[in-house]
This record gives C-alpha cells, structure tokens and sequence, in this order.
C-alpha cells in the first residue's frame, strides 16, 4: 500500500475531502478473529486478511497528521464456497454427500461484494443513522480479484473481539445495542434490497439442515442430545408452513452476523455508547429480528438468560416507536421465533463445521444460549 495508492483511493470515496498521503507504514494488527479470511487465505493468489496501516495524511481544511487504518483485502465469495465445501467433505457423513450440491446456496458466493456496497450505499445517504465504522476508501478490481476496505483502526474499543467474554457485555451496552439496531433496521425497512439476497429457499436447504443437524448430533452429542434433535427435526417439518409466513413479515437490511466478533462500542467523553458493527460481508434482505436472535444469543449467559424476553421488548418497542408498523407482539414473536430456527438450522450449523477442525471456545456457549430462547 503506497501512498500514492492510498492517496488515490481516498480520493475516489470521498472526492470533496482531497485527501493527501505522504507516507504509509505497516503496522502489527491481531486478524485472529477474521475466521472467513484465515480459512480462505491458501485458496486465493491474493493476499487476503487484516491489516495495520500507519498513514500521514491530512485532509481539506485539515493538518498533517498521523492515521491508524486498517486494510480489509477481501477473498473472493467463490474461494469462501470452496473452502466451506471442504470442510463440509472433511467431516465426512451425509454432510459430505449433500453439501457440494448446496455450494453456492448458503449465502457466501457474494460476500467480496456485499461488504463493500453496503459501506458504498452508506457513504451516499447522509440521513443514515450511526452503526457503521469510519469507512476510508473501497476499492474492487473485478479482473485482478482484489476487493479492498479501508477503516478506521478500532483495536482499542470496547468490547472488541469479545465472544470469549459474554459476561462483558452490561445491561448498559446491551441497550445501547438494541436501541441503535433498531435505529438502523427502521431506516432500511422501505429498501432498498442489497444485491445478491439469499440465493435459495428454506425449503430448497432442507436437505442440507438435515445433513448439517445430522453432523452435529453425530459429532457433539454433549450439545445436541436426543431432545434437542427431536425439537429440530419436528421444526423441519414445519418448514413449508413457516417459509409461506415469513414471506408476510416485514424485511430490511441486517448485519446478518452480529455477534461480539464483529462488534464493539466507542465511549465519548459523557459516557455515551455509539454501537459499531463491522464485517458486513453477509448483509441480507431479511427479518429484523434475525440479528437480535443472533446477539442475544451470544451475550446471554444462563444467568441471564430470563432476561431474553425484556431485551426482545425493548427492541420490538424501539422500532415500532420508530415506524409504526411493529404493535402486533404475537406477529413480532413469531417472526423471532423464525429467525431463530434459521440461525440455529443454518448458521450454526455451518460455525459446527468449522468447529470440528478447529474448535472455537465461544460456540457451546451460543449453541446453548440459542436452545434456551428457542420458541418450543
């Protein structure tokens, strides 16, 4: 990354700002965290992953001075399905047979685009409501395969990376959370649809649910004994039904992955918490609920998990204030209780994966926070 580079691509994001560079160093940045980056990086020729840029830059009306940014290389969604499709053949079983034929279907074969035209949409709508990180520049290179980001450097925010530490999230951070989600969602409910929307019907991906609820029981029986099976199984069946009224509920623009690995919250000097979501390579055009079952799922710790219901009532209240279309709380819930079958049937399915290879030391703990807010 030159500073001529940098120079040309902050200019072509934000041309009235003329941005100028005149020296750019590498600077050390933790990347652990990005698990789609790290298990694509030997399937791409490009240099894919996190890293630390230090820039002397400075802007209109503005000095000299020092930026910590961070560069996003992208892997192409294709190389993403690849490697999805290996790990599903290395656990072997029905998971193995089925998944090949569902390679391009899960909602991965377009993330290289998706992330870069939620924060290109974003640039253009002043009225847009904070949740985003300080975006610098994007760039794609359809040819040479090369989809950049550049943002602001927020390893030292709060609660970065912290789907370790649930516990860390207070009450205060967890309605700080809710309240802009929502702010977020309301705006987005009227369009307009992000490109490459989810590329398969539940209906289509019940054979791969089955296969992935297979893998699960076969391979973590601790998480997924007998009752909990039966209880997805039974949903399974009621997929026809449940996918003709999700199609009556209302959508919008969702973060689609929002959990503590790709958020954290900036504090101002009064104490305010401005919630920052990140890594929107999954956007979608779906429920506004799925990303509050998602959060919650990963911040409720048994001890709170009696808590779900008024965190899910603040939300529901939140964006009816705001559009007027949400009074209805049985329509509301059912809608939840859809998002969570979806992210407990797919998503989770797809991190069991990836955790056969690799455990992820966060992921029992979702698994059995999802369970107990499971709609029975």
């Amino acid at each position: 990354m030159s500073p001529d580079l940098l120079q040309r691509l902050l200019r072509q994001h934000a041309p009235t700002q003329a941005a100028d560079v005149r020296a750019v160093r590498p600077r050390l940045l933790d990347s652990s965290a990005s698990i789609l980056a790290n298990l694509t990086a030997e399937r791409t020729a490009q240099p894919v992953g996190l890293f630390g840029l230090e820039a002397e830059l400075r802007t209109t009306g503005t000095t000299w001075r020092t930026e910590r940014l961070v560069l996003k290389a992208k892997p192409p969604g294709p190389a993403i399905c690849q490697m999805l499709t290996s790990l599903a053949r290395a656990c072997g079983g029905l998971l193995a047979e089925v998944y090949p034929a569902f390679e391009l279907r899960t909602g991965f074969a377009h993330t290289h685009r998706r992330e870069l035209a939620v924060y290109g949409s974003a640039a253009a709508d002043v009225a847009l409501p904070p949740l985003l990180p300080t975006i610098w520049a994007t760039h794609a290179d359809e040819a040479a395969a090369s989809y950049l980001v550049v943002l602001e450097d927020l390893s030292d925010r709060e609660l970065l990376n912290s789907a370790p530490t649930p516990d860390a999230w207070t009450d205060a951070h967890l309605r700080a959370a809710l309240r802009q989600l929502a702010a977020w969602h309301a705006r987005h409910l009227a369009g307009p649809i992000p490109p490459e929307s989810a590329p398969a019907t539940w209906p289509e991906l019940v054979p791969l649910w089955e296969a992935l609820l297979a893998h699960a029981a076969t391979h973590f029986p601790a998480l997924y004994p007998p009752a909990r099976v039966r209880q997805l199984r039974t949903a399974l069946r009621g997929i026809p039904a449940d996918w003709a009224t999700l199609q009556t509920l209302p959508k919008t623009l969702i973060h689609n992955d929002l959990n503590p690995r790709n958020t954290c919250f900036k504090r101002s000097p009064d104490g305010h918490l401005a919630f920052v979501a990140y890594d929107w390579e999954l956007a979608a055009w779906h429920l506004p609920q799925y990303d509050v079952v998602e959060l919650l799922s990963f911040v409720l710790t048994p001890a709170r998990y009696h808590l779900r219901p008024l965190y899910f009532e603040l939300y529901r209240q939140e964006l009816h204030a705001l559009t007027g279309q949400f009074a209805d709380r049985a329509a509301f819930a059912e809608g939840y209780r859809l998002a969570s079958l979806e992210f407990g049937l797919h998503r989770v399915g797809l991190y069991l994966m990836a955790h056969t290879r690799s455990p992820y030391c966060f992921l029992p703990g979702v698994i059995n926070s999802f369970f107990a807010g499971l709609t029975r």
